[in-house]
């Protein structure tokens, strides 16, 4: 009797704690029953925006259901991305996200409306754009190690720009500064359009930007590539050297971008989400059009993407804290 009691008892504590995930399961294999909405953090026309348009046909095909591109911009990225984190977690409210407003917003703004690290669930990395420092076509230095010599020696002399403080463009400056040992003045500017215009008339001596805003300005010779910011050269520019072979040891930065998905969602839905997108970026066409934007498609686990965001979120830290810059 007591022998039956106790196995009526264990097998009730089995279900208690499997209920919840069969449940689960059991939702997920009904995913998706209504429209998803893809959320991006900046205006239309930029990579996001890129992105989301190659990708949100593919994965309405794949999943049966209108995939809905919807811009919430502002604050750096910051509005759209709480905007999600208060979504509900059923895997029909994602992120598109950039890499600022989870890598660096944290330690930009004080006070911050959610915590990236605790209110997101990464999903899957999708791309990792090198930037490109870059001089006008007017600047005598040809290479990125003579241009980092001509800063050397002259600190404080020469000026950069960005597109605003405490953004990527600035931060890879000055990940460049501490690394290559120079000193130089940041000029900020809102957004990167102005500050083109100004690098290539002068007002102000190089920069690092995207990928997808400079190529325009290399394939016209306005503006004259010397390094870029990855590991490995870029297949856009294989030419140009990274700035490791350019002497400056250990230095990346990338413009990532990757899917999240409210904390809370359902691991099978975030799993099921995660199989459909590696399926839309294994296609050719979307892997080449992706790649016309400076990098191949990432792939990979949750785990790997989160992974990947504590590193580059660990990584930019102490960088934003040197600058001194805030946001807020």
């Amino acid at each position: 009797m007591s022998s039956h009691f106790n196995f009526v008892r264990a097998f009730f504590r089995v279900m208690c704690f499997a209920a919840p995930l069969l449940c689960a399961v059991a939702y997920a294999q009904g995913y998706p029953a209504k429209p998803v909405t893809l959320v991006i953090q900046y205006p239309v026309g930029g990579p996001s925006d890129m992105l989301a348009r190659i990708i949100g046909p593919r994965l309405q095909q794949r999943l049966g259901q209108p995939v809905i591109v919807e811009a919430r911009v502002g604050a750096g990225g910051n509005i759209g991305t709480e905007y999600v984190v208060r979504a509900k977690p059923d895997g029909y409210t994602l992120l598109l996200s950039a890499s600022g407003p989870v890598a660096i917003s944290p330690w930009l703004y004080r006070k911050l409306g959610y915590d990236p690290l605790k209110d997101l669930v990464p999903v899957v990395q999708i791309a990792a754009v090198p930037l490109v420092l870059q001089v006008n076509a007017s600047n005598p230095a040809r290479t990125a190690e003579e241009f980092l010599k001509v800063l050397k020696a002259n600190p404080g002399k020469y000026s950069y720009g960005s597109s605003g403080s405490g953004t990527p463009q600035h931060l890879s400056a000055v990940l460049l500064e501490s690394l290559a040992g120079f000193q130089a003045v940041h000029v900020p500017y809102k957004g990167g359009a102005p500050m083109a215009t100004d690098l290539m008339g002068g007002q102000i001596d190089f920069a690092i930007d995207s990928m997808v805003a400079t190529m325009p300005n290399i394939a016209t010779g306005r503006l004259r590539p010397l390094a870029v910011t990855a590991k490995k050269r870029a297949a856009l520019l294989p030419d140009v050297p990274t700035l490791e072979e350019a002497g400056v040891a250990g230095y990346e930065s990338l413009a990532w971008y990757g899917l999240m998905a409210p904390a809370a969602t359902p691991r099978p839905i975030v799993d099921r989400i995660n199989h459909e997108f590696r399926q839309v970026l294994d296609d050719p066409d979307v892997q080449k059009q992706i790649a016309s934007l400076g990098s191949p498609p990432v792939h990979g686990t949750p785990e790997q993407f989160s992974a990947f965001i504590r590193s580059e979120h660990n990584k930019w830290g102490p960088i934003v804290k040197s600058t001194g810059a805030t946001a807020d």
